[in-house]
């Protein structure tokens, strides 16, 4: 197993369990508050699927297209509230959603550099 497979596993289930415990936290109001479990358990998936050889690079590029919804949409929606003023603890969850998919994000596409110049 690679050091970015073991990454888009750990990854995946702190988006899981932050995605949960927003959603426990609002008192199971709100399903949107799931939003970062629902980016989180396909790159868990897309991990456990990249343990194969032969099948790392499609997972390994299908969990960098979550991760990229989860840092555009968190990011992209934090901003404006934190703009406006409201800080809340739902966009405190937002943020750290955008900031672990913008994380992956980085450290996958280095990975990828680093493949190409050792093949």
């Amino acid at each position: 197993m690679t050091a970015i497979t073991k990454l888009s596993i750990k990854v995946g289930i702190m988006l899981i369990a932050l995605g949960v415990g927003l959603y426990l936290y609002t008192s199971r109001a709100s399903p949107t508050a799931l939003i970062p479990a629902f980016i989180g358990a396909p790159i868990v998936i897309c991990g456990l699927l990249a343990i194969n050889e032969k099948r790392r690079k499609v997972f390994a590029h299908i969990a960098l297209v979550f991760a990229l919804i989860g840092a555009l949409g968190g990011i992209g929606r934090a901003i404006p509230k934190i703009i406006g003023g409201e800080i809340s603890l739902p966009i405190v969850g937002t943020i750290i959603m955008g900031i672990l998919c913008l994380f992956y994000l980085v450290a996958c596409i280095k990975s990828f550099k680093d493949a190409r110049k050792n093949p």
